[in-house]
């Protein structure tokens, strides 16, 4: 996605450049038309004036009145034809503009997303394809005006050669005022943009985590936070529009006294009988309606500084290159079973200590690994570096032999099945929650796996069924409930790496026994790699790493790591003894 406003609009009018070409040769044709309609007036008033002593006239007078109100209809038909292809083009601009920052956005990396509020991205986004869509239209409205000013001297030239320099310096000064003044627009509503946009970030961020602010009761905290937040909004704003007061205060104010020196300068023309009166007529009237239409391109000269400052303002957030992205001659990764080496890995977040420092690893197809030890040790990291969230700042990670930057991210996370321990669930049904984990599947198979995973007894207990509607982040379902969708979700998708990340943590005992069944008949013939701090989950496992501070202290089974009376025994010792549950 380009990263500047300028880049950016230019890419979408040519992807639409012939509609906009249309749109604004009928635009100028029709003012065109309308231009011609004073010359007509001012001809009309010399018969109406001479037809007391010339009768003849008459048809001279109809003819006049024909051509002016041709001219006129014209001028008002022709333009909306070219409005009603923008009704149809702008939908269709606005459609575009949001696939494809929709699908930029998604290629930005797990960092991004923590790192930036949802609401501020969401808005971002919004604001980008409505500033678009306002920058085309201001584009094409400000194009028409500036041939319509063009047209307009090229009359006026033809009239009198002595209207041109005085026309020409005065178009120049009143864009050099609105030049000037619209800078300082620019600036203040690049501010107000940043302003919005952060204020309704934390809206959002308020609203998806209103439980916690409700268990906290933390609503006059929220609440006083997004009244600073408005607070510098409405300051922000005021100023903004004060500042557009004060430019169209100025600009007007120069349009009268502008009208005023051409009016007097005309007199001195006529006097000097360089105009006729149908002439000095016309090219006053002619003026007046030129004289708005500079200003009218003046003013969307600076509407144009605040679109663009707005969108600057979202491209600044929304077109960063992405953290993670596949290398040029990426493959797809196919494959049916998955050996995993950690070589050499070294790994530090952004601004914080260092990780890994040369941790090594071999996990063999189809062996399922536990990993303990206590929050911070690098248990989440190890399996985010897996699934490629973040990259390895030295050494590599392969999968059967090949590293994992060397194939596409979509058919890496294709070949991982993540149970995580805060299920993330769709305000969608059931049905197609589980179904996520395979779009294609048929609902026998997504029946079968809600089965698996213990889910479909409590499903059919819910009026509508595999129907029904979760809410917000699966607000109606329990924990375990929720955990119970993922596990199907992951029964469903079918790949060879399985990953839990505390998976059964939200369980009961009773529950997480049946559950187990239906996970070792999942695990057979996979890589699985499991994060427990329930540490009598993880018996059935090959082996078991201990992570302490980055490293592998211990490693071995359930049964040779309590032999060895090391961390992972006295761990276990204390969950035993109650001390941990």
């Amino acid at each position: 996605m380009e990263k500047t406003a300028a880049r950016f609009i230019w890419h979408y009018a040519k992807i639409f450049k012939w509609p906009l070409f249309a749109m604004l040769v009928l635009l100028v044709l029709g003012q065109t038309c309308r231009q011609f309609v004073p010359y007509y007036l001012a001809q009309l008033y010399d018969a109406v004036a001479n037809f007391a002593t010339k009768p003849q006239l008459w048809q001279d007078i109809l003819l006049i009145i024909f051509f002016a109100f041709v001219l006129q209809l014209a001028g008002q038909i022709i333009p909306n034809i070219g409005f009603i292809m923008v009704s149809r083009v702008a939908p269709l601009l606005r459609t575009v503009v949001i696939r494809d920052v929709f699908d930029y956005v998604n290629q930005h990396s797990i960092a991004f997303f923590t790192e930036e509020m949802a609401g501020n991205v969401s808005n971002k986004v919004q604001q980008l394809q409505s500033n678009t869509h306002d920058l085309f239209r201001h584009i094409i409205d400000s194009s028409w005006t500036f041939f319509y000013v063009i047209i307009g001297l090229v009359i006026l030239s033809s009239v009198s050669l002595w209207l041109t320099p005085v026309f020409i310096f005065w178009a120049f000064l009143m864009a050099l005022l609105g030049f000037k003044l619209g800078k300082t627009l620019h600036l203040l509503s690049k501010d107000s943009g940043s302003r919005q946009s952060y204020a309704n970030g934390m809206i959002v961020d308020s609203i998806a985590n209103y439980s916690e602010i409700k268990s906290f009761a933390n609503f006059h905290f929220e609440r006083l936070n997004l009244l600073k937040a408005l607070r510098m909004l409405r300051k922000a704003e005021t100023k903004e529009q004060f500042g557009q007061a004060v430019v169209i205060l100025v600009q007007h104010t120069a349009v009268v006294f502008s009208f005023l020196a051409f009016l007097l300068y005309t007199i001195w023309l006529f006097s000097k009988q360089y105009l006729s009166a149908t002439d000095f007529i016309f090219v006053n009237t002619l003026f007046m309606t030129m004289s708005g239409a500079v200003f009218n391109v003046t003013w969307m000269y600076n509407n144009l500084l605040q679109v663009f400052g707005r969108l600057n303002a979202a491209l600044e957030t929304l077109a960063v290159t992405p953290d993670i992205v596949d290398a040029k001659d990426a493959k797809k990764l196919n494959i049916k079973k998955a050996a995993i080496s950690f070589k050499d890995v070294g790994f530090a977040y952004k601004g914080n200590r260092r990780i890994f420092d040369g941790l090594n690893v071999e996990i063999k197809a189809g062996e399922k690994v536990g990993l303990v030890g206590a929050s911070g040790a690098g248990k989440s990291t190890f399996i985010k570096l897996l699934s490629r969230y973040f990259d390895v700042t030295s050494g590599e990670i392969d999968i059967n032999g090949t590293d994992i930057r060397k194939v596409t991210q979509d058919s890496l996370h294709k070949h991982i099945a993540t149970i995580p321990q805060d299920v993330c669930l769709f305000n969608r049904s059931l049905f197609d929650n589980i179904r996520y984990g395979r779009t294609s599947a048929s609902k026998e198979e997504v029946i079968k796996a809600a089965k698996s995973a213990s889910a479909d007894e409590f499903i059919k207990q819910f009026p509508d069924g595999y129907d029904t509607k979760v809410g917000d982040r699966g607000v109606i379902l329990s924990g375990g409930e929720r955990q119970r969708i993922a596990i199907a979700r992951a029964v469903l998708k079918n790949a060879p790496i399985l990953i839990f990340d505390e998976a059964t943590s939200a369980l009961d005992s009773e529950n997480e026994k049946h559950i187990q069944k239906s996970l070792s008949k999942l695990m057979k013939g996979k890589t699985v790699i499991a994060v427990a701090h329930r540490l009598s989950t993880l018996r059935e496992m090959d082996r078991i790493l201990v992570f302490d501070k980055g490293k592998i202290i211990e490693e071995g089974s359930h049964e040779e790591l309590l032999k060895k009376n090391g961390k992972y025994a006295k761990l276990f010792k204390m969950q035993s003894d109650g001390f941990v549950k």
